[in-house]
């Protein structure tokens, strides 16, 4: 009796990892196949494109702020009367403390 339970046991083991093993073979040869490869190699360049976007918008960005600081620098020891949008404005550096408008202006 013992041991028909221990051989009913093992078969059914055995019929079950097989079935398991089958349908992983089966789910791994659908994801190897081109079309499923080419889909994912498309993901992946897409995710790559918008990571590099995202990065050319940030140095825009950091581009813009830097030039309008050199604008108003510029401006400021030239003299220059120059028309520029108000985004491009800086704070004057007249109206700092002494001391702090001389350090900023050497650190540029």
């Amino acid at each position: 009796m013992r041991r028909s339970f221990y051989i009913a046991v093992g078969a059914a083991l055995g019929v079950a990892a097989t079935r398991r093993t089958q349908r992983a073979k089966h789910q791994l040869q659908a994801a190897l196949t081109p079309r499923s490869v080419a889909g994912e190699i498309a993901d992946a360049i897409a995710e790559f494109g918008n990571a590099v976007g995202g990065f050319a918008a940030d140095v825009r960005a950091g581009m813009h702020e830097r030039e309008a600081q050199f604008v108003a620098v510029v401006d400021d020891f030239s003299g220059a009367v120059v028309m520029s949008p108000p985004e491009l404005a800086a704070p004057d550096i007249r109206s700092l403390p002494a001391g702090q408008a001389s350090t900023d202006r050497r650190r540029m």
